[in-house]
């Protein structure tokens, strides 16, 4: 269900891009993430990865959209986010795995 859904936002913001919406890949690349996490949750609704995938999904989202500024130190303004994915990334293939 999630690479499905994945699959339908990726299409959706290239189709955009495409149509010289100035929306594409570069600013719509949280709707991804949120793709994966409700796609997980309707897969099952217990799953915590597919929780914390919505709600940083949602995160990014927000920070983006409404201004919501967190004062944070450099170093992890830079590193957190792309290590977060990671790591969740890792959590749902070794889940995926066990199945």
């Amino acid at each position: 269900m999630g690479f499905g859904l994945v699959m339908i936002v990726l299409g959706a913001l290239i189709f955009l891009d495409r149509m010289g919406a100035g929306y594409g890949l570069r600013e719509g690349w949280p709707w991804v993430v949120v793709a994966l996490g409700v796609g997980g949750l309707f897969r099952n609704r217990r799953s915590i990865g597919a929780w914390v995938t919505t709600i940083v999904g949602i995160l990014i989202l927000c920070g983006k959209y409404y201004s919501i500024h967190i004062s944070l130190p450099e170093v992890i303004k830079l590193y957190f986010l792309p290590i977060l994915l990671i790591v969740i990334g890792l959590f749902w293939l070794l889940r995926h795995r066990k199945d």
